[in-house]
């Protein structure tokens, strides 16, 4: 179970890890982004694996990256709309 923040404010408040890929849309500001993938908890065989994908609007693939997280962990992505 994760929770999705976008600036510091919560953008998702529980999302479901499962086998398969969600998507999520996030609109962003002008200039940096941060986003934080908080690991709520670790499910029944944790740690929560995940991998994540950022495209741009237009389709393209831009960035992609995959982690384990631990129960009260965060990833960081940081993103610049120009």
């Amino acid at each position: 179970l994760l929770r999705i923040y976008s600036n510091g404010k919560i953008i998702k408040s529980e999302l479901y890890l499962e086998g398969i890929l969600k998507e999520i849309k996030i609109d962003l500001a002008d200039g940096i982004n941060k986003i934080d993938f908080e690991a709520l908890n670790q499910g029944t065989s944790g740690p929560n694996t995940a991998e994540f994908r950022v495209y741009d609007d237009k389709g393209s693939l831009i960035s992609a990256s995959q982690w384990n997280l631990g129960t009260g962990f965060k990833a960081t992505i940081l993103l610049v709309k120009e």
